[in-house]
């Protein structure tokens, strides 16, 4: 995992199962979320990760991945799902066939801008999206790094005689 803690200064959580209209923008239809849920639940998905990473202007989706119920890790296959895609600014749906690796990508996108963080400008931010499939039913969870930068500046007077 690629998230060092050690340099946050803020760290946002945001529960994702206990904001239903939060849940309501990212899964803009229930069939939409039936699917994606079924077809991770039957890879043997225990937890599913969709980590990022911004700094600057940008910001992106470092990997997509999931541990099984033996703790093993798996890329994300290629299988296809019906998906709703909601273009940026733009409050017009369009379901095509996805990959589930893109779906899961744009359904992290969805979430992190619902949340309003700034995570992909300035000095940045990461986290992780995780879906937790021990919990019925499954547990949406996003958790926003937000790094921030301080300054402290000081002045010196060469000219002082140091006290004796």
């Amino acid at each position: 995992m690629f998230i060092n803690r050690t340099k946050l200064t803020a760290v946002n959580n945001v529960h994702l199962s206990k904001r239903s209209s939060i849940v309501q923008n990212i899964f803009p239809n229930k069939s939409e979320k039936e699917t994606l849920l079924t077809q991770l639940n039957l890879l043997g998905a225990k937890h599913v990760y969709v980590e990022f990473r911004g700094g600057g202007d940008e910001g992106q989706i470092e990997g997509v991945y999931y541990r099984d119920r033996n703790d093993d890790v798996h890329d994300i296959p290629s299988d296809m799902i019906a998906w709703t895609q909601i273009a940026y600014g733009d409050k017009t749906l369009e379901t095509k066939q996805m990959s589930l690796y893109d779906a899961l990508e744009d359904l992290c996108s969805r979430a992190l801008d619902n949340t309003g963080l700034d995570w992909y400008n300035n000095e940045g931010g990461q986290g992780e999206f995780t879906i937790d499939f021990t919990e019925s039913p499954p547990k949406i969870s996003l958790n926003v790094g937000i790094n921030h930068m301080s300054t402290d500046d000081y002045t010196y007077d060469m000219d002082e005689e140091e006290d004796e």
